[in-house]
């Protein structure tokens, strides 16, 4: 993380690369912080998202509450967030809950004075030079390319020193005691040897079978699992960024400027201590900063031009319709369209950089709101309109027969196992307690005993079963069993064959400070975690259908 920080410090000295480095960040704001198309978005109709708290919350509260979200991973982090259809879920959850706390704080009545925001923005890595110090043309830079106001910053980092306040409160009782504190010591210290055996899951598969009947009553049981998600089908132009490169400009100076603000990227690496600093020459890299230069200037054109045919599809006057296929048309641009799709499907011949689903799937079937904007990846550039959307249902049994019937078999299949588990476990601890050995205990099952290296919490091990090992024996003492734990294929046994503990009066001392903020981390998360949850049940969350 510093050597990220440290790098895009360097960055941020030099417009240009900004322009390079925020390239797709901008772009990908468009309809976010900065549509492109103001009036079609003031012509939409607003509606309520829900409510919290029994009060209405509208649409544009909660596309604020997501934006500010996604600001403040880029703010905090120096890089966009990964957009994919479960970033998107999860972004979209966590802005109902900061509306919910944020409304929580204002019944609360909990005060932010003005100069702990400026402190706060003072303190962002993103806004330190070199020395740590605040930069304010780094602070203008950044906030200009973002498209953000100073006065849109400072009310996010109010709402963040409000949640933070708030959040502050159920924290304070991640307290560790000594006894907590002796044990996460063995936890994290002991070295374990482990003898286990697997009851393998495809034997018990060749035993289990499931009839049509079955498979209608588990259909019948979880008929809601089997609903089909909402669909859209839709037809969009695309411009390709690489069409506009012999447009592209590149200014005068502009790729000597990278190179000498950014020279620690071109240094050649030596193996000599004391070896002089060497660069690779300008000449050597001037082709390749020209080339990202001019990539991203032909991007900007790509969306200049998607931005104009937008303008063209919007209707022209009041009750008039969209005319997509004929903006295209006008424009010499095929249209081509895709077979409908959901939030988990495929979409082939789409660029994935661009957040093409996400848009189409957003799209309404009204006059201003069934076409986007421009959506903008890395390589092209797209104007999406809406075709047909179809809504969510429940299929009948026989169109979903096979999945039907696969998910009843391996639920079956899973009680077997476990019913079958627990009986060889009971087994094995009634032999072990007699004094027979683990080995001896798992051969009337047939199973083949293996074993484990020496290892501790800390071990790096490529061993098959280390995520499920490892865990399951950290609180068991030498000579018991561990729980069966469910692997990919089947059920693992384990027993404790070796435990030995170092002497805590010699180690504790050097990761005391370590565990205690370790643990208190995880408490505090927890705790953060259960009050979240508790304000979001007292906020009687109603979320609208768009």
């Amino acid at each position: 993380m510093a050597m990220m920080i440290s790098k895009f410090h360097k960055l941020i000295q030099s417009k240009v690369v900004w322009y390079i480095v925020l390239g797709v960040i901008v772009i990908s704001f468009v309809g976010f912080f900065t549509p492109t198309m103001g009036d079609k978005a003031a012509r939409t109709k607003e509606q309520d998202a829900g409510k919290l708290f029994g009060e209405t919350v509208s649409r544009q509260e909660l596309r604020t509450a997501y934006n500010n979200i996604y600001l403040w991973q880029i703010l905090t982090t120096g890089r966009m967030p990964e957009m994919n259809d479960e970033t998107v879920r999860a972004m979209e959850e966590s802005a109902w809950q900061r509306l919910a706390i944020l409304r929580k704080s204002a019944a609360e009545n909990i005060l932010v004075s003005d100069q702990e925001v400026i402190q706060q923005i003072q303190r962002m890595p993103i806004f330190l030079n070199q020395s740590n110090v605040f930069d304010r043309n780094a602070y203008q830079t950044i906030l200009g390319q973002l498209g953000v106001s100073a006065n849109q910053l400072e009310n996010l980092v109010r709402e963040q020193a409000v949640l933070q306040k708030l959040m502050y409160r159920p924290v304070q009782a991640a307290l560790i005691s000594p006894y907590e504190l002796e044990r996460a010591y063995h936890m994290y210290t002991d070295r374990m040897v482990l003898n286990y055996a697997v009851l393998p899951r495809a034997q018990v598969e060749k035993e289990v079978t499931v009839s049509t009947e079955e498979a209608q009553a588990f259909f019948a049981e979880n008929t809601e699992s089997f609903r089909m998600p909402a669909r859209v089908r839709v037809s969009y132009v695309e411009y390709a960024v690489a069409d506009f490169i012999d447009q592209a400009e590149v200014p005068e100076g502009a790729a000597l400027q990278v190179y000498n603000k950014n020279l620690d990227r071109y240094r050649v690496e030596t193996t000599g201590d004391v070896a002089a600093v060497e660069y690779k020459p300008f000449e050597e890299v001037e082709a390749e900063i020209t080339g990202s230069i001019k990539e991203f200037s032909a991007r900007r054109l790509a969306i200049e031009q998607a931005t104009s045919l937008v303008a063209d599809i919007a209707p022209k006057a009041q009750n008039a319709k969209p005319d997509f296929k004929g903006a295209a048309a006008a424009a010499g641009l095929t249209v081509k369209t895709l077979p409908a799709f959901g939030p988990g499907d495929p979409l082939k011949g789409i660029d994935a950089s661009a957040p093409f689903k996400q848009a189409a799937l957003g799209l309404q079937d009204d006059a201003y709101s069934s076409f986007s904007d421009a959506v903008a990846g890395k390589d092209k550039v797209y104007v999406i309109s809406l075709e047909q959307r179809y809504d969510s249902f429940l299929p009948s049994f026989d169109i979903v027969e096979k999945e039907a019937t696969k998910a009843a078999l391996a639920r079956k299949v899973s009680q077997v196992l476990s019913e079958r588990s627990a009986e060889i476990q009971g087994a094995l601890s009634k032999a072990l307690a007699g004094g027979t050995s683990f080995e001896d205990a798992v051969k009337p099952f047939g199973l083949t005993v293996e074993t484990t290296d020496e290892y501790d919490l800390t071990s790096q091990t490529d061993h098959k079963y280390s995520n499920v090992l490892i865990p399951s024996a950290i609180m068991v003492e030498q000579g018991s069993l561990c729980e069966p734990a469910p692997v990919e294929d089947g059920m693992l046994f384990a027993y404790v064959a070796q435990r030995t503990s170092a002497d805590m009066a010699v180690g504790l001392p050097a990761i005391r400070q370590e565990l205690i903020s370790g643990l208190s981390g995880v408490r505090s998360q927890r705790l953060a975690a259960d009050w979240q949850a508790e304000v979001m049940a007292e906020a009687a969350l109603q979320v609208n259908e768009r």
